[in-house]
Formats: C-alpha cells, sequence, structure tokens
C-alpha cells in the first residue's frame, strides 16, 4: 500500500487511489511518491506576501492572526467562530483575498482589516489527530454596473444568470439568431442567415438584420479612446480582473469585452459584476532529492497530483500546481465526425446546456437539440482578419477568440455530452476521421489513447465554463433540467482527484523536466523589461524583488504575483471560491516517474522474501511454485526467477520465470510452473533465487523449501 497515514479509515479513498492508479515506469525509469500531505488550518494563507497561520516550510514564519478564535481572540465587531452541523468548529479568517466592491466604480482589493470576514476554516479531526481541513466562504460580494459591462446579468429579487464567455458564438447565440459560425438557425453550408417567424407568418425576423454591434470602443478613464482592434495584452489594454470599469475594458451597444490575465478575451454583456473571497491555502509537497543536485535534469514522463477532498459547489475551485493555471486540460469533450473538407459534425444526439437552463424548471424553456450531424466546426467561416475600415452595421467581428479563428460553433462549447473532471481516452480500433472518447474518473491507459486529463479543479457538482449553473447528469444527454436522482457528482460525497500536470498545449509544458519543478532562479522577461520570472516556469510574476532589479528580497523565498511561495519543492496552492456551504480537503501527494542518470548510482537490490511450495505433490501434475519478490532498491527492475533442485534419487530440477517490471518499494508474486517427474515417490529439495542486473545485495535473493513426490 502506497499510503498509510493517519485518519486513512475513516477517509480511505486517498488510501485506494494508489493502488487504483498503480506505477508503469519502463526499465531505466525512476519512480517517485511524495509523503501524503494532510491540509489543516496552518495551511490557510492572509495575503500576498506568501503568508500563512502555521509553519508550511516555505522559509516564512507563520502569521497568527490570520484566523481568530484560536490562539487569539476575535475583535467585537468581527466575525466570530462558528459551529457547522457537523459539530466541527470553524474559525474566521481575515485575508486580503477580496475586493471592497463600489456600485457602477468598480472593486479594491483587500487588505488585513481585522474583520475576518473573508471566509472560515477549521480542522477535522478523527481521534484528536488532523485529517484535514473544513472551509467555508464568506458571501460572495457584487456590485451593479451599466449594462453590457458586467460578467452577470441581475433579476429582479437577487437573482442573477451568468452573462460572461471567452467565446463569441456561445455570446452570439444567447443575444440574437444570427450566427457568424452557422450551425443552427443559419444554414452551415452556404451561411444564409434564417428568418424567425410565428406559425401564421404574421411576425418574422431576418437573423440577418439582428447582427450583434461589434465596434468596440476601449474606455481610458471611462471615456472611448479608439476602437480595439488588437487583443494582445499590453497593445491597447491590459487584462482587468474585474476590479475597473472606467480602463482597460473595450464597450459596443451589445457587448463588452476585457482580457484575462492568461490574454484571453472574455465577452460580457451583464449589469452585475461578482467578487468571490477566496480562501486559499499552500501546501508543500517533497520532490525527489536527485533533482535538487547540481545541474540535474531529468525527463518528467508522469506526474499526477491526487487529491482527496468533497465534491464542491463551484466549478472554479482551482488546484494551481507551481502557481500554474493550465486551459488546456478540459476533461472528456463530446463525440464528432470529421468531414471531407475538415468540418466537425456531431455523431451523437444530445442538448445545448448554455441559454436554456439556469438550475431550475422555474424560467427554462425547452432545450435545444443537437442532433447526429450537427456541425462543431465549420472551417469555411473561420474568420482570419478584422474587418479592416468596415463599421456597423455588418461587418464582421474582429477575431478575439479561438471559436472565431477556429470555426467552432456554439454547440461544440454547449453540448451537455462533456464531463470537465474525467480523464478522456480516444475508443481505439475507430476509422481515422472518428473521434468516440471514453472518459474514467481516474487515469486508466488501457482505455485508449489519452487525449486530456481533467480540469485543473477540485470536482465540482456542475460544468462550468461555458454551461455554469447547470449540474452535471448522470444519464448523460438526458434532458434538462434534471430531477435529484439524476445528479452524477452530489455536493459534500467524499472523493478523490487525479490531475494530470504534464497535460499542456504546448507539449507537456514547465513541468515536463525537473528544473521547472525545482529551479528558484529569478531572472528578467526579455519579452517584457521590468517583469521578473523564475528561469524555468516564465508563466509565473515575482514579486518580491528589490526595486529595479530581479533580486529577491533576502531571506525569502520567490513570491508570485498570486502569493504563492516558490521553493525547490512543489508548491500547490488550493483556491475555495464558492459561498457559505462547507467543503472540505483533506491530503494530497504526488505520482512522478522520470528518466535520467542519477549522480552517485542508485542501488538495485531486489528481496525475494517468500518461497511457497506445496508440503506434497503429484507425479505429472502442473504445480505452480510461488515465488514472491519485493523492490527494496531505488530503482525500477526486472529479470528473472530461478528455481533449481535435486531429488534424493539424484534426478535435478531447473525452472525459470520472467520477474516483469517492478517499481521501487513495490512487490508482486511470480508463479512457476512445474511439471512433476518421475515415476518413483521421493524428496525434493528446491532453491528459488531472483536475478537482476546490477543486484547489489546478494544476500536476500534466494530462499529453500522441500517437497514430497508421491504416485496418484
Amino acid at each position: 500500500m502506497i499510503v498509510s497515514q493517519q485518519g486513512m479509515q475513516k477517509h480511505p479513498l486517498a488510501a485506494c487511489i494508489a493502488a487504483v492508479i498503480g506505477l508503469s515506469a519502463s526499465a531505466g525509469a525512476h519512480a517517485f511518491q511524495s509523503e501524503l500531505h494532510v491540509f489543516s488550518v496552518g495551511d490557510i494563507m492572509g495575503g500576498f506576501d506568501g503568508s500563512t497561520y502555521g509553519e508550511t516550510g516555505s522559509g516564512l514564519p507563520p502569521v497568527p492572526s490570520i484566523l481568530c478564535g484560536i490562539t487569539n481572540a476575535c475583535p467585537d465587531n468581527a466575525e466570530q467562530p462558528i459551529v457547522d452541523r457537523d459539530g466541527d468548529v470553524l474559525y474566521p479568517i481575515d485575508s486580503e483575498f477580496g475586493f471592497y466592491v463600489v456600485d457602477f466604480v468598480g472593486a479594491q482589493e483587500k487588505f488585513r482589516d481585522d474583520d475576518y470576514r473573508e471566509g472560515w476554516a477549521g480542522n477535522i479531526l478523527d481521534g484528536g489527530q488532523v485529517i484535514g481541513v473544513k472551509l467555508s466562504n464568506a458571501e460572495t460580494d457584487r456590485y451593479s454596473v451599466k449594462a453590457p459591462l458586467g460578467t452577470w446579468c441581475q433579476g429582479l429579487g437577487g437573482n442573477s444568470v451568468k452573462c460572461s464567455t471567452e467565446h463569441y458564438s456561445v455570446m452570439e447565440h444567447v443575444l440574437t439568431c444570427h450566427e457568424t459560425i452557422p450551425y443552427f438557425f443559419a444554414d452551415p453550408l452556404s451561411g444564409l442567415q434564417g428568418v424567425q417567424s410565428t406559425p401564421d407568418g404574421s411576425l418574422s425576423v431576418n437573423c440577418a438584420d439582428t447582427d450583434l454591434d461589434d465596434e468596440l470602443l476601449v474606455l481610458l478613464n471611462g471615456l472611448p479612446d479608439g476602437r480595439l482592434t488588437d487583443s494582445t495584452p499590453g497593445v491597447q489594454m491590459d487584462a482587468n480582473d474585474n476590479t475597473s470599469v472606467v480602463n482597460d475594458i473595450a464597450v459596443g451597444p451589445d457587448y463588452s469585452l476585457t482580457l484575462k490575465d492568461d490574454g484571453k478575451a472574455l465577452y460580457r454583456w451583464g449589469g452585475l459584476i461578482k467578487r468571490p473571497n477566496d480562501i486559499r491555502m499552500y501546501a508543500r509537497l517533497d520532490l525527489p532529492p536527485a533533482w535538487k543536485e547540481a545541474n540535474a535534469d531529468f525527463e518528467v514522463t508522469k506526474a499526477h497530483l491526487v487529491v482527496t477532498h468533497w465534491i464542491t459547489n463551484n466549478p472554479n475551485d482551482q488546484l494551481r500546481p507551481e502557481d500554474l493555471e493550465n486551459e488546456a486540460a478540459t476533461g472528456r469533450g463530446p463525440d464528432y465526425r470529421i468531414l471531407g473538407d475538415g468540418s466537425w459534425v456531431s455523431t451523437k444526439p444530445c442538448y445545448e446546456g448554455d441559454a436554456d437552463f439556469i438550475e431550475g424548471e422555474e424560467g427554462s424553456t425547452d432545450p435545444t437539440v443537437i442532433a447526429t450531424g450537427t456541425y462543431f466546426k465549420n472551417p469555411d467561416f473561420a474568420l482570419t482578419s478584422g474587418p479592416g475600415t468596415a463599421v456597423e452595421p455588418g461587418a464582421a467581428p474582429y477575431p478575439f477568440s479561438e471559436d472565431l479563428t477556429e470555426a467552432l460553433t456554439n454547440a461544440y462549447f454547449t453540448t451537455i455530452e462533456r464531463d470537465p473532471f474525467e480523464w478522456s481516452y480516444r475508443l481505439q480500433g475507430t476509422a481515422d476521421n472518428v473521434y468516440d472518447f471514453i472518459g474514467s474518473p481516474l487515469p486508466d491507459d488501457g482505455l485508449g489513447q489519452l487525449v486530456s486529463g481533467p480540469r485543473w479543479r477540485l470536482k465540482a457538482n456542475k460544468f462550468g465554463q461555458d454551461i455554469p449553473g447547470l449540474e452535471i447528469p448522470t444519464i448523460e444527454c438526458s434532458p434538462p433540467p434534471f430531477d435529484r436522482s439524476n445528479i452524477k457528482y452530489n455536493v459534500g460525497e467524499l472523493v478523490t482527484t487525479v490531475i494530470n500536470l504534464l497535460d499542456w498545449e504546448d507539449e507537456n509544458g514547465p513541468l515536463a523536466t525537473s528544473k521547472g519543478w525545482v529551479d528558484t532562479t529569478v531572472v528578467e522577461d526579455t519579452a517584457e523589461p521590468g517583469r521578473c520570472m523564475l528561469q524555468a516556469n516564465p508563466f509565473v510574476t515575482i514579486v518580491n524583488v528589490e526595486p529595479g532589479t530581479c533580486n529577491v528580497t533576502p531571506g525569502e523565498p520567490p513570491i508570485t504575483s498570486n502569493g504563492l511561495p516558490m521553493t525547490e519543492d512543489f508548491d500547490l496552492a488550493v483556491y475555495v471560491k464558492g459561498d457559505r456551504k462547507p467543503t472540505a480537503v483533506f491530503n494530497a501527494f504526488l505520482d512522478i516517474e522520470y528518466e535520467g542518470e542519477i549522480p552517485g548510482d542508485a542501488v538495485t537490490d531486489a528481496a525475494l522474501v517468500a518461497f511457497d511450495v506445496p508440503e506434497r505433490v503429484v507425479i505429472g501434475n502442473t504445480v505452480p511454485l510461488a515465488v514472491t519478490v519485493a523492490n527494496v532498491g531505488d530503482t525500477i527492475l526486472s529479470g528473472d526467477v530461478v528455481i533449481t533442485g535435486t531429488t534424493n534419487r539424484g534426478d535435478t530440477i531447473e525452472l525459470t520465470g520472467d520477474l516483469p517490471e517492478l517499481p521501487v518499494d513495490a512487490e508482486t508474486s511470480v508463479e512457476v510452473p512445474w511439471v512433476v517427474p518421475g515415476n518413483k515417490p521421493a524428496q525434493v529439495s528446491l532453491t528459488a533465487s531472483v536475478v537482476v542486473d546490477g543486484d547489489a545485495n546478494a544476500s536476500n535473493d534466494s530462499a529453500s523449501a522441500t517437497t514430497k513426490v508421491r504416485r496418484n
């Protein structure tokens, strides 16, 4: 068993997951699993300086004032500890991970103000031992803005629905029947826009006349400052994290646009912006000592992060390994077939979940059917450039998002034939132009060719992304809304999430070599002078540097712009963004395989730990002789099992069996078949040996046994 830490009797999934995912390294490779990290209130972060409530090994001192009610009393005017329905005590958090909001103005990042209103956290105990941490967010803050500047559409009575997306096609399907990438209202072959009319024809609308006004004007201090033509961050606008509606936002009559931290466009058309109070945790997990040797540079061939937690109610609860956010990990997407012109069409009837359903039957309409043959990709209508000097109405939009440049339709993004929390494999044996995917909650290479791991999120009950409020059904492609018996993931259930840290759009990303994990060298970004980054992980920005340099503040580890300390071990941030209903995070560990020469030569040591032989055997029968071998060295090994013997009548026996590849700290049983020889009773002495090249210890390689041969 790989995991044998405290609390596993009460929460067994973390223990059994290791046995399920197994180890599969090839000969010459190395396998490593980190110590199990058990989450606790000590991991709770307080701010962008990397501070945590307890000692985490980051090199920074603990800050006990991040929580109140444990070692220090809560101020009278602050939130107070609460006891949840399970009897767990949760203590208030004072952190910087939230915003002060002002209607029609914007939001300002919080500071440590001793109000303790950023959520609650408390240890989960089993027999007096900490086995995890329970978390409850503060209520999400929100502020009103003039439409279409917002990311949510608000209604009377406090109701709201998400009104933002990274895909123009999805927004267009919500706001109009015009289709830039035709598939439903418009003819997908000719592109001719449809006509919507009442049954008797007395009322009609030509969808060609309803295209969105795509002339977006960049705001500078609230005033228009020219049309947005380039969405590259830093050219006309910088990224906007919903803190301003007067700068870094481009506005038109129908919708607005901002840039996310990763440079992607975010289309928005609402009158409300939400700013959740994050609860953030930091965990440091150990890495192989060989990675930390001078000039070490190993190729990482497998890297799984295994986290045991409760299913949450928010699909945006993030796992950020080494402070990386990876949108290339998408989980399982819809099946499709590629036509001769490069178009993708659906192969299964299903339903859209984008604009038709919020969270229940009230206010919903009949679901839109995605029939077999519906266009997911329509390359004849891809946009490669903007409208040039053309102005609205009638001009095509600038292709600021991948759906326009790749010609992906709304159907592709909003069909509910998907699961963002599954490992996705392409079925073997299908035609070259057919892409059928099978999903698995855990990695399983026997299912086919790996396409994508799950999203880098804690597993939640909802789809998220372009179907944000819809829960994932047990019966896929059943018509929404779903009743309670048809919900696949129930909030509060114990689950283990495994994400693939090599699931990267650009090959295997910064974690494909050991340097990307352990190198903390800070350098200046030559493409963006003044920005400091890690030499081996350019996706993070380091902020605790001396003015005018990229020299880290003495005595501190490098700290990213998100407040995560970066050490020579594995640094993990967990963001929980859901509202008040508590969730729990228990533990995490790494399962890694890598290749390369280890300085100082690793020790190869196979141990024969058991040799099982029957007391009596019958002449002519085939008997399995069982040899149990353990890998007690620090390299993956393989070889042979050899059994020799003699009888008291002078006969000799020689048998050989294959020892399969055996990971470090694992053991296996090899059964060697023996056809019992002779024609008279005899006494047989047998010796079993394990033979492995480079075995450094011969003293534990053999074992002996005896048996008696008799007639039937």
